[in-house]
């Protein structure tokens, strides 16, 4: 549109990436309050995920895509989201009905925290294949991490009704009453899912997890060891950890947690139960000395989590200031922002999108290329990286900018007007008009987008 780019994108800001971004991960940080829900986020993130993946390849595909599903989900679980959904969707195009296919692409858009789309695509599956649970549990999944646990009771109450057999509908089930207060209930759907799938490390884990918050030390063990058996990973090797030390397992416990604690990105509750697992074993020096990197490092992670906390809200009321055509104060802020966190994305992200609109366009390049460093699909980051390339002339690069905007939110119209007037001055006028009939569409009180297009229609549209 015709207004300047710190106008235009600030403004977005507080749609675009205030729903794709701060208000659900927002959520995310919620869930991270408590030990519960912080294990419950990563198995779901996997579980989701892996509905692209081998979960879509359990069977041989009827309408013979497997190996279109197998590029898919190679692509989603190396986090490639917007190659994987055009990948979907090109199955999706010609097998509309492909209900691996659908989920895989719910999937990859979960993966770039765009919910609502996801929620979309996996209610049009449930309801295009009235017998499968998958799609419900899917929803379950999502309502989970949402915090939404009512929802997700519901949504997998039905996938059971649906799907009796379906140990990961019991599972699901279990894990959301469990995080409404209902261990009984929790642990009847947790032992149906391992009846069903004893095979399955998640719900081993979930039931394992839920044991060791009952201080049922030797049940949770077994379960804990199971997970980790069928699963190697950091989370189950945790619980495991955790679980032995309760059962005075001091040396298995020292075994599990040894390796992750060199590490960098070491957990600091691990080093905790490190040193309760030495001081159990008599180790009293080695003791003393992780308690002593327990407590550094939890300081450091705490002073991290305020810095970014600090540097977000800042970038927030330079925002405002912004909008307000206020750049002087606004630039002030995003200082103190930098300062606090300098690899910020949304402080970088305003801080671009005011150099932009100063004629610093090197300086602003820079700047989103950082904020895309930190979140490389955040839409209102790559809008911005598409009207700076485009200012540069690089027309091609801001094209696949402005595509990819539009993979990963099919609704952004400002990034599908965008889009119509690079082809307008490739002189692809179908194209153009293709595009700029997507911007009405989901801007339809835009009267600039309208009047584009009318002369378009007209014969009579030119590029800016």
């Amino acid at each position: 549109m015709q207004l300047p780019l710190f106008t235009l994108a600030l403004g977005r800001l507080s749609t675009i990436a205030g729903v794709c971004c701060r208000g659900l991960r927002a959520a995310v940080r919620l869930k991270e309050k408590e030990n519960y829900r912080s294990r419950f986020h990563w198995w779901h993130y996997v579980l989701l995920a892996a509905i692209g993946g081998t979960f879509c390849l359990a069977q041989q595909d009827p309408w013979g895509y497997t190996n279109e599903l197998r590029v898919a989900a190679t692509l989603l679980q190396n986090r490639q989201f917007p190659a994987a959904m055009e990948a979907y969707q090109q199955i999706l195009k010609a097998d509309p009905h492909n209900e691996k296919a659908a989920l895989g692409l719910a999937a990859a858009y979960f993966g770039v925290y765009n919910y609502d789309q996801t929620r979309r695509l996996l209610r049009e599956a449930a309801a295009a294949h009235p017998t499968s649970a998958a799609p419900l549990v899917e929803l379950g999944k999502l309502d989970i991490h949402l915090l939404h646990y009512d929802d997700a009771i519901a949504e997998l109450k039905r996938a059971v009704r649906r799907d009796t057999r379906s140990a990961a509908a019991h599972e699901q089930l279990g894990v959301a009453l469990q995080a409404k207060g209902d261990d009984e209930q929790a642990l009847a759907q947790l032992n149906e899912a391992i009846r069903l799938a004893p095979g399955s490390a998640s719900a081993h884990y979930f039931r394992g997890s839920l044991y060791a918050d009952r201080n049922d030390a030797d049940r949770a063990y077994q379960d804990a060891k199971a997970a980790y058996r069928l699963e190697p990973s950091t989370q189950t090797r945790e619980l495991l950890a955790k679980a032995a030390l309760h059962g005075n397992k001091c040396d298995e416990a020292i075994t599990l947690l040894q390796p992750l604690a060199g590490s960098e990105a070491v957990d600091p509750a691990d080093l905790y139960v490190l040193s309760r697992a030495y001081k159990c074993a008599g180790q009293d020096e080695r003791a003393q000395e992780a308690q002593a990197e327990y407590d550094k490092r939890s300081r450091s992670v705490q002073e991290a989590k305020t810095h970014k906390m600090q540097a977000d809200h800042l970038a927030v009321e330079a925002g405002e200031l912004a909008r307000k055509n206020q750049l002087s104060p606004a630039l002030d802020l995003l200082s103190q922002a930098l300062a606090e966190d300098p690899q910020n994305g949304p402080t970088l992200a305003q801080q671009a999108k005011i150099d932009f609109s100063r004629g610093k366009i090197s300086e602003a390049r820079q700047e989103i290329e950082s904020a895309l460093g930190v979140d490389p699909y955040n839409p209102d980051y790559l809008y911005v990286l598409g009207k700076i390339l485009e200012k540069q002339g690089e027309l091609n690069l801001a094209l696949d900018a402005f595509r990819t905007v539009t993979i990963v939110d099919p609704r952004e119209s400002d990034a599908y007007f965008e889009i119509s007037q690079i082809y307008l001055q490739n002189g692809d006028r179908a194209r153009a008009l293709s595009a700029l009939r997507r911007a009405v569409k989901y801007s339809p009180d835009d009267p600039e987008y309208r009047k584009a297009l009318q002369q378009l229609e007209a014969g009579s549209g030119k590029s800016r």
